[in-house]
Parts: C-alpha cells; sequence; structure tokens
C-alpha cells in the first residue's frame, strides 16, 4: 500500500491532520507526521531528519507521497531525499497538491490499494470540483461579512453551473427545519465520506459539511432542498443523508407535546393571555408580555447576569502569526475538552437530545467558516490570535442577528457562547458566572447553552431574557432543568433594576415587576399548587414500578460520575444499574490513581443512600480510545472488532489490577457490584475473575479492608447470548448492552452513517437475541437487566416487559417515564407483544407496532 507523509511546520497541525485522515480511512493506509522542530521555545519549523525518518516509517515497497505546507516545508523534503538510499528515494513522490484536500484524497484512494501515481494524481486533483463550482459562482452573497477560506462562501450558482454528480431532492420533514441540532446531524453523517457535498435552497449553496452554513440557510420545515455531491462515494453521501431525512434528521416527528411550551409563532395571542392572566386586577397594572420558554410560576428577587463577549484588551497585531496559529488551536482543543464534559454532565441532569447542544458547539469549533476564517486573519493580517477571534465570531453572531427566522435569530447565544469560551481561554481570564446570595430570578440579554449548564436551580428560581424564545437552547434546558423561564420581553426588561421583585408565569409569557400585593399572593398562590403537583410527580417517581398484575420491574440509572449518582436518585432510580467507569479515565493524561478511583466508587455508592450500584469496568476501545495508553488501538482496522473491553484489561492488568483494588476496597464501605464489559465466552469470564482473586489475595497481604463484590458481565457479543447457559454457571447477573449488541448482531458499525440505521435495537434478531440471554439467565436463576439506550425507551418498555427482563437501567430523566409506563403494562398482553414483534421482519415493522400500527 501507498504510503504518505505529511511535511508540516506545526506538530499540532499535522496531528489534527493524521486524525482527519485516519477518521475517514480508518487507520488503514501508512501515514507518518513531520511536523515542528525540537525546540520547546520556537517550536514552529521543519526538520530534513524528521521528514527521512518519517518516509522510512511508512515505506513499504509501493511508494510514498509526501504532502507539504508551505516554505521550508519543501526545502526539508528535497533534503530529506537526498539523505535518503537512491533505491527508496526513487519511490517518493513529492506533491504540490493542497494539504488539507490533498491529503484527504490521497489517504482515501490509497486505502483502495491504489498505486503511487494515481494517489499523486487524485491529489492534485483534489481542488478540481472546487475551483469548478467557484469558477462559475456568482458573486458572494453578504451572509457571512468576515474572511474565510477557500471553498467555504455562500455562492448562487445556477444549476447548471454546478459540477456533475449525484443528487438528492428532498422536502425538509422536522417542524423545525434545518436549524443548528439537524445541521450536526448532517456534517456528522457526512464525517466517513470523501465526497464533496453542497446543499442547495433556491438559488444559494452552501458547504454541507458546515454547521454554520447550513444553519444560514434558514431552511424551514416543509420546505424542498438538494444534497449534490461530487467525488468517488457521492452516492453513499447522499444515501447517509437520505436515512438521515427519514429519521426527521433526529428530531421528533410528532407535533409539540402537551408539555412543551410554544414557539413564538405559536405563543398566545393578547387576548388569550388576557383569559389566562391571575385576575383583570393583573391585566391593568404593569405585565410584561414575552415569549412562554419554560412552564411554572415564581417570585423572587432580579439578579442581572451579563456575561461578557467584549473586544479582547490585547495587542492587535502578532509578532508571530504561526504561534498565535497554534495559540489558537491549543484553546479550541481545550474548549472541545470543556464540551465533552459538559455534554457528560447534562446528559446525567437533563438527558442525550439536550446534550446535543454541546455537540452541535464543537462542530462550531471545527467549522471551516469559523476557526479556518480565524486562522486566515491570523496569517494575512497578522491579528493576534484573540482579535481574530473575537471578529470572526462578532462578524458570525451578526449574521445570524440579522436573518429573518426568529428561529435562526436565536442561533446567536449559540454563537457568542462558542466565542466566549475560546475566548476566555485565549486570554486566561475565568469564567465568571451569576453571584447570588439566595434564591433568585435571573435577568439577562440572553444566556447560552454554556451558561445554563453552570447554573444552580436551587438558586435560580426562574428566567427572563431580553432575547430568544421557546425553541432557544436556553430554553429547552430551563425546562429539562425545571426552572420556570419567559424570552425575548425585549428592551422594556431593561429597566429592571437589580433587586426589584419579578413574578413570572413561564406557561404564558407573562411578567410583573414590583407587583401589588394582591397580584404577588395570587401567584404565589398558584406557585404553592404548581410546586406541589411538582412535588406530587417526583413522589410517584420514587415508588416502585410494579405491573397492573403485581410484577415488579426494578428501573435503575446508568450514570457517568459519582456526581450523577444524586441526580439519579431525585428522578426515581432504584439504584444504579450501571456506573460508566471509562469517563474516570477519559480527557486526562494519566490514569486515575487507585485512591482517586476509590473516593468515586465510595461517593457513588453513598449517594445511592444503601440502594444497589453496578460498576462497570474499564471500558474502552472503538470509539473511546485513551490517547496517553501508549499503543493503545493504533492502526486496527477495525476497531469496533479490536483490543475493547475485558479483552483490553485483560492486556494490561496492572491497570486493571488498579481499578479492581479500589472497587474491592470501596465495597468494605459500601455494597457494590462489578460488571465485566464485552466478555464473549467463559475463558474471559474466568480470567478476569481470577485477577479479582488476585487483587482480594494484594489486599490480604497488606491487611487492607476489603469487601465482596458479586460479579456480572455486560451482555453485547453474539458469542455471549450463543454461550448465554454456560456463562450463567459463573456469573451472578447479565446486563445486555443493547447498543453494542445490536451492531455486532447486525454487522453494522454504529458510527458509520451509511449503516448506521441497520444497528437499531428493536431489529426482531436483537430482540430474539435478548429472549434467548433471559431465558438461559432465568433458568440458572439470575436476574437479567437490560443497560442499553432501549431500555429507556417508552415505547419500547411493553416490548422489554413482555420479555420479562428483572431490571431496566437508563439515564436519570427518563426514570419517572419510564416507571409510568411499567405500571400501565400488563405481563400477558406484553408478552404477546413481544412475540409478535419477534416475528416481524425489520426494526420499523417493530417500531408501528409499538407505536400502535400493524
Amino acid at each position: 500500500m501507498v504510503g504518505i507523509v505529511v511535511v508540516t511546520h506545526s506538530a499540532v497541525l499535522g496531528q489534527g491532520l493524521r486524525e482527519l485522515a485516519e477518521q475517514m480511512t480508518q487507520g488503514r493506509v501508512p501515514l507518518a507526521v513531520a511536523g515542528g522542530i525540537d525546540d520547546p521555545d520556537h517550536p514552529i519549523g521543519t526538520d530534513p531528519v524528521r521528514v527521512m525518518t518519517a518516509i522510512e516509517e511508512v515505506q513499504q515497497g509501493d511508494g510514498v507521497l509526501v504532502l507539504m505546507d508551505l516554505g521550508s516545508a519543501l526545502m526539508s523534503a528535497e533534503t530529506a531525499l537526498d539523505l535518503l538510499p537512491p533505491e527508496v528515494a526513487s519511490q517518493v513522490r513529492l506533491s504540490a497538491a493542497p494539504l488539507v484536500e490533498g491529503l484527504m484524497a490521497a489517504a482515501v484512494l490509497a486505502s483502495t490499494g491504489a498505486d503511487l501515481g494515481a494517489v499523486a494524481e487524485e491529489a492534485q486533483s483534489a481542488l478540481a470540483a472546487k475551483r469548478e463550482l467557484l469558477g462559475a459562482a456568482a458573486p458572494a452573497a453578504p451572509a457571512m461579512p468576515s474572511a474565510h477560506p477557500e471553498g467555504a462562501r455562500d455562492s448562487t450558482v445556477p444549476s447548471s453551473a454546478m459540477p456533475a454528480g449525484e443528487e438528492l431532492t428532498l422536502v425538509v420533514p422536522n417542524r423545525l427545519g434545518l436549524h443548528a441540532r439537524p445541521a450536526a446531524r448532517i456534517v456528522t453523517a457526512l464525517g466517513p465520506f470523501a465526497a464533496d457535498v453542497q446543499l442547495v435552497r433556491g438559488d444559494r449553496v452552501v458547504s454541507a459539511r458546515s454547521v454554520n452554513r447550513i444553519a444560514t440557510l434558514a431552511v424551514r420545515g416543509g420546505e424542498t432542498v438538494t444534497f449534490r455531491a461530487v467525488g468517488g462515494d457521492a452516492a453513499l453521501a447522499l444515501r447517509a443523508i437520505e436515512a438521515l431525512a427519514a429519521a426527521h434528521f433526529g428530531d421528533a416527528p410528532e407535533a409539540p407535546s402537551k408539555g412543551e411550551a410554544p414557539s413564538p409563532a405559536e405563543a398566545p395571542k393578547d387576548g388569550d393571555m388576557a383569559e389566562a392572566a391571575v385576575s383583570a386586577d393583573v391585566q391593568g397594572g404593569g405585565v410584561l408580555r414575552g415569549a412562554a420558554a419554560s412552564p411554572g410560576l415564581t417570585v423572587g428577587n432580579a439578579v442581572w447576569y451579563r456575561p461578557a463577549f467584549d473586544a479582547p484588551d490585547v495587542a492587535p497585531l502578532a509578532d508571530d502569526p504561526a504561534t498565535e496559529v497554534t495559540r489558537l488551536d491549543a484553546a479550541l482543543g481545550a474548549a472541545r475538552t470543556e464540551l465533552v464534559e459538559l455534554e457528560r454532565r447534562t446528559v446525567a441532569a437533563a438527558g442525550r437530545k439536550e446534550a446535543e447542544i454541546f455537540a452541535m458547539h464543537r462542530l462550531l469549533l471545527d467549522d471551516v467558516t469559523i476557526a479556518g476564517a480565524a486562522r486566515q486573519r491570523i496569517m494575512d493580517r497578522r491579528e493576534a490570535a484573540e482579535s481574530a477571534w473575537y471578529e470572526v465570531i462578532s462578524d458570525a453572531a451578526a449574521t445570524f442577528r440579522q436573518l429573518p427566522e426568529g428561529y435562526m435569530r436565536e442561533r446567536e447565544a449559540d454563537m457568542v457562547d462558542v466565542g466566549a469560551r475560546v475566548l476566555r481561554l485565549l486570554t486566561g481570564v475565568a469564567a465568571v458566572g451569576p453571584r447570588l446570595g439566595g434564591p433568585s430570578v435571573l435577568l439577562a440579554t440572553d444566556l447560552g447553552p454554556s451558561d445554563m449548564a453552570t447554573l444552580d436551580p436551587s438558586l435560580v428560581i426562574g428566567i427572563v431574557t431580553v432575547q430568544g424564545g421557546a425553541t432557544s437552547h436556553a430554553a429547552i434546558l430551563a425546562r429539562s432543568l425545571g426552572i420556570p423561564a419567559v424570552a425575548g420581553l425585549g428592551p422594556a426588561l431593561q429597566g429592571v433594576g437589580e433587586g426589584d421583585i419579578v413574578a413570572l408565569d413561564g406557561g404564558t409569557g407573562d411578567v410583573w415587576v414590583n407587583p401589588a400585593p394582591g397580584v404577588r399572593a395570587a401567584v404565589e398562590a398558584r406557585r404553592d399548587a404548581w410546586l406541589a403537583g411538582r412535588e406530587a410527580a417526583l413522589a410517584g417517581a420514587a415508588a416502585p414500578a410494579v405491573t397492573a398484575d403485581g410484577r415488579a420491574v426494578h428501573i435503575l440509572a446508568n450514570i457517568g460520575s459519582s456526581a450523577d449518582a444524586g441526580a439519579a436518585l431525585k428522578n426515581g432510580a432504584e439504584g444504579v444499574g450501571l456506573f460508566r467507569t471509562e469517563f474516570l479515565f477519559l480527557d486526562r493524561t494519566s490514569p486515575p490513581g487507585e485512591e482517586e478511583q476509590l473516593t468515586a466508587y465510595v461517593t457513588a455508592a453513598a449517594a445511592m443512600q444503601g440502594r444497589p450500584v453496578v460498576v462497570r469496568t474499564l471500558d474502552i476501545g472503538g470509539d473511546k480510545p485513551v490517547s496517553y495508553l501508549e499503543g493503545f488501538a493504533t492502526g486496527e482496522d477495525n476497531p469496533f472488532l479490536g483490543l475493547r473491553g475485558i479483552r483490553f484489561c485483560l492486556e494490561r492488568k496492572p491497570l486493571f489490577m488498579t481499578q479492581l483494588r479500589a472497587l474491592l476496597r470501596a465495597a468494605a464501605v459500601h455494597p457494590l457490584k462489578v460488571m465485566f464489559p464485552m466478555v464473549a465466552h467463559p475463558g474471559e469470564l474466568a480470567a478476569a475473575k481470577a485477577l479479582l482473586d488476585e487483587a482480594r489475595a494484594t489486599l490480604d497481604a497488606e491487611g487492607m479492608p476489603h469487601g465482596q463484590l458479586d460479579v456480572g458481565i455486560m451482555i453485547e457479543v453474539p458469542a455471549a447470548v450463543a454461550l448465554a447457559d454456560q456463562l450463567a454457571r459463573d456469573a451472578a447477573f447479565f446486563s445486555i448492552g443493547t447498543n453494542d449488541l445490536a451492531q455486532y448482531v447486525m454487522a453494522a458499525d454504529r458510527g458509520n452513517a451509511s449503516v448506521a440505521a441497520l444497528s437499531d435495537a428493536l431489529h426482531p434478531a436483537v430482540l430474539r437475541m435478548v429472549r434467548d440471554t433471559v431465558r438461559a439467565g432465568h433458568a440458572a436463576g439470575i436476574p437479567v437487566a437490560i443497560c442499553g439506550e432501549l431500555g429507556g425507551n417508552p415505547e419500547a418498555i411493553p416490548l422489554l416487559v413482555g420479555l420479562e427482563l428483572d431490571e431496566l437501567s437508563m439515564n436519570g430523566p427518563a426514570i419517572p417515564r419510564a416507571k409510568e409506563v411499567v405500571r400501565g403494562c400488563d405481563t400477558g398482553t406484553c408478552a404477546v407483544l413481544a412475540d409478535r414483534a419477534m416475528a416481524l421482519p425489520d426494526a420499523a415493522a417493530v417500531r408501528r407496532l409499538l407505536q400502535g400500527g400493524s
């Protein structure tokens, strides 16, 4: 296979290019990076010896293609050829192709086994489609006033001028159109493909690989758009988009639920709100009206929160632009790490759908029209990183602010949120949240998702904003956190002073400032009634889930840290069915030690107040690599079929022993159960239990207190289902991971957009695996749980009751609804439903059955 070498002045840039290429090719292509020089104070540069070493590293007899960025990179590459033996140098080709596009094109073609000449030609022609498109384009639309890298601009291109390729025309099915999160899903779906994909709405054409550009098209639900793709895998790329559209681009297909706040377009008219007001006296006494953003009533003292996104106080010009680009990239990387943690915390507190906001923000960080434009300003105008970033974000935010559609205008807050995060990291100025001395009504011009994720619902009892609406991300998170909110009050809110008494009704959008005593008493009385109803709902969540015919189904929580345990308990969790310990190991430079792990396990168990806690041992690999573990998951052609789960732990005995010792010690303080992931056969279970015994022996020898651990396994591999009767002899319980089981049963990588639809846990083949696992477990007298996402799906719960699952474990926010569904089930009726589902041909048919169809 042809090898590829990237020569770049920046080691950070080189690593990023490597990650891009390996994502496109799953690491199949020999690829080496010669980036930067060994000078800590001045790391930017190129080194001929590094280039020579990189060429030797990837040379496999089929030749090496070398791509370079600029300046001395070419001289270093030429010098490296002089240093190599002639027989090696003769098989090396230096390419004038553009670095990023050329690398992507070359890597994809090289992965097919093409020869050096073909790979070099493919790299050289990488910009052909882009040049053709831009050469025929009409003047760019003024949608983004900041500078952009080539190919990132909007254009108004007649159909006849578009390059030939594949085409997909569809009607956008989701109610809110291609807003930010569907845009993020489109970009993610296209990730595995090399094709150049454009999105067309009327006369405007934008890159379908840019969250920002898609969002600025402001495509509404019901509109017709066209995706056009050019490239070898264009048809596959469009097939992935077609599958995504069939799933409503990830949005719920139904109309807003009864409890969902209306969008501004659906908000009550003035006359309707007059009827819903507390009294006629209130209507005559200074009521302000905004958008009903999150239901509930509250009264409290106003506190203003004004997060800063001001022009940075730094020298505008940069002495060394390359260093400034490196600083910007480092800040972008740190921002991604912060967003990963925010996403994890939001999944635990509010649910996976709400957490998608932060995944979208990560894509904004990587958007060529944002980060690329900032880098270009730094290099072209020699601006400091802070100044360039501030100007690009300000221009982008202004673009959203000027859009006619209210929903798209609300995306300005997301842009500012992302911009402020990176600017804070660049300047080193610590984030300052709202300072609350007690329960308060928070007033703000607008709130971004990051602001919302850090709020304490016990202190923030209400939210009122000048801008935004019921569909803003702040409103979505306010509803998930149960905080009453009114948005879009306009300039009138600016007249409210710090400490004024504010009453609000988040269900009608009404706000009263310093209300008369009678008005305040009426609002407080309605608030008391609302809180009583909410407490009753939580009390119901705390009660056991028992079917109508008297069968108990235990409902537990999936958590990622000890901090998540308390929130799970509030949602009514009867214990923890899955503690994902891998979160302790991610986003750091070294593994957690025994004491750190011990503290995390004890804290989580203590928070559950004696309820059962199942801890899954380290489950990394596949889509969860750990960079600091040298050699781990490097070059695996099929990482989901490689060294992951228990396989990895058995290979890394010292790392595994540290975790087992911490778990045994934690069990001496609070009862725990341990669960091994990815077990495929009895030999792996026996090996893991032997190491657990060895860890116990070392603690005995040291006189360290420890407790007993019930040992169970995850059922994720078809082989484990086939051998479930044997595994049940040595396991105290089974827990089915439906996410992985589905992808292995269907031979469909759930991270590959072109086949992800096949990886569906509702497929009858997967359901039959669940049935067989339950039967084997019950025959051996052990309980069987589900801890995959299927367990928290309200539609699927009757099916799982019919399959006789003993426990369902899910994200905390899904627990109250799951218990309600279980209480409405009859075991016999559900068993008939399960039999019918397993007789159907595919997941779509099962879904129709669960939705009441035939």
